[in-house]
């Protein structure tokens, strides 16, 4: 720099006025870093806040076969529970339905009616929708042997029978056996996970009777799940009054189905043929989807011992159900093991323990609940309040293996876990997340105007200095150009 620059710089200096310091820099200093600091304490927080679901999530379980089991607790899922498709969790350990909290059904203007929590293998809660329809774990959506899949009626979307793969989430949709675009509802799988039995109906009814109710004539369908070919095995007059709990079941093998036909039980085989037929009468059904002992030589019946109908809340409690055995290949009665009588509602045999204890589910009635004169289902959606389950031991007594909260009308277990014994496992709650995106929207609604008024506050912060001199001044400071 050369001197006479210098000398124009420091001459202009010394022209300059001097700068004007408040009295209160420090302090004014301090306040900003202050506030600087508390912004950023408020940050931390709200990030704190938002990552409490994930911090708290509950230990996720090993999903392996050797460690699976039935878990000894079950929950009711968040209402905003990830549905199967949106976020898969792999193969089942059980499903559950019921009524009663928003968890397992909805009003139609926020969520669905129709719902099932499926617990997967690793403790994780997912939902299957039905959009609106009433739907029963184990009885019209059943799981397969295996865990892996879900067979299920109308999701919503397809109609037929749909088999929901837990892994990926897929569908797969198995058309009826007239190739119509409706329904068909689960009844259950064979062991080895090849074959379905499904019930094939009309969305609306056939005709109406006297009284004008309208009546659905039904078809039990034999699915060969590879090929999905289709075989009719049974017709029924009228669905709405159908004994789900005891409709059918597979032999072992797979080779011969039980199917009831209004107090009949038949024996056919997979083309259809009836084997033989016999009258059970009407306080004698088939014991469920695991009728046949585990040799399939005997096929197992429950006997009500109890009011028939009609029946108050109180009758249908008292009811004391007493097993015993057909021959499989006959259909004559027969000596079998021991199992001790129950108490309740209604009974469901899903399985063999071990190969001699049955797994069966007992429902109580709702407190208010009561039947008519007329034939309904034992297990109707809303007269059944809860249900257990229960190994039935013989010569012994029975053993809980779930009793889930109140509210769950039906379980179902996948059969791997059910023979192998595999009940108690750790109880994980459900997660907070994933969250479905119908509710991530509706809770994204009020955080729109809370942005912007914190956007307002924020640049209202900024600029307090301008808004205070507007406000005193109207907009110039005294002393001021104009």
């Amino acid at each position: 720099m050369s001197a006479e620059l210098r000398e124009l710089l420091r001459a202009a200096g010394d022209a300059m006025p001097p700068a004007r310091l408040p009295d209160d820099l420090w302090r004014r200093g301090r306040r900003r870093r202050t506030r600087q600091r508390v912004a950023v304490a408020a940050v931390l927080v709200l990030v704190a806040v938002l990552a409490v679901p994930w911090v708290a999530r509950p230990a996720r379980l090993p999903s392996g076969a050797g460690g699976a089991a039935v878990p000894g607790k079950v929950f009711v899922p968040w209402m905003w529970q990830a549905t199967v498709d949106q976020a898969p969790a792999g193969p089942a350990s059980v499903l559950f339905s019921g009524t009663g909290s928003l968890g397992l059904s909805g009003p139609d203007m926020i969520d669905d009616e129709g719902k099932i929590a499926v617990v997967g293998r690793d403790g994780s809660y997912r939902m299957l929708l039905f959009g609106g329809a009433a739907v029963t774990a184990g009885e019209t959506a059943s799981v397969s042997p295996d865990g892996r899949y879900v067979a299920t009626g109308d999701l919503g979307t397809a109609a037929g029978l749909n088999i929901v793969d837990l892994v990926t989430g897929r569908v797969r949709r198995l058309a009826g056996p007239d190739g119509a675009d409706c329904c068909v509802e689960s009844v259950g799988w064979s062991r080895d996970g090849r074959s379905l039995l499904g019930l094939a109906h009309h969305r609306m009814p056939d005709h109406f009777d006297a009284k004008g109710n309208g009546i659905v004539r039904a078809t039990l369908v034999l699915f060969d799940v590879p090929t999905g070919a289709t075989t009719p095995l049974a017709e029924y007059p009228d669905m709405m009054l159908l004994r789900r709990e005891s409709l059918a079941a597979f032999s072992p093998d797979g080779a011969r189905i039980a199917v009831t036909v209004g107090s009949e039980l038949r024996v056919l085989d997979r083309s259809g043929a009836t084997v033989w037929t016999r009258e059970l009468g009407p306080r004698r059904h088939l014991v469920g989807v695991g009728a046949f002992t585990p040799d399939g030589a005997r096929i197992a019946t429950a006997t009500l011992d109890g009011c028939l109908r009609p029946c108050d809340a109180g009758q249908l409690a008292a009811r004391r159900w007493t097993f015993g055995y057909v021959d499989a290949a006959t259909g004559a009665d027969t000596a079998g093991p021991d199992l001790p009588a129950v108490t309740g509602m209604a009974v469901r045999g899903l399985g063999w323990r071990h190969g001699t204890d049955l797994v069966t589910l007992v429902v109580r009635p709702s407190p208010g609940g009561s039947t008519g004169p007329d034939a309904q289902p034992d297990t109707d959606y809303y007269l059944a309040e809860h249900a257990r389950l229960l190994a039935v031991t013989p010569g012994g007594g029975t053993e809980t293996l779930l009793d889930p909260p109140n509210g769950v009308q039906a379980v179902d277990v996948p059969l791997d876990l059910l023979e192998a014994g595999r009940f108690g496992g750790p109880a994980v709650p459900p997660d907070w997340f994933p969250v479905r995106p119908w509710f991530v929207l509706l809770a994204a609604l009020p955080a729109f105007p809370a942005s912007w008024l914190l956007v307002a506050l924020w640049f209202g912060w900024r600029r307090r200095s301008q808004i205070r001199t507007i406000i005193l001044y109207g907009g110039t400071p005294p002393g001021a150009r104009r």
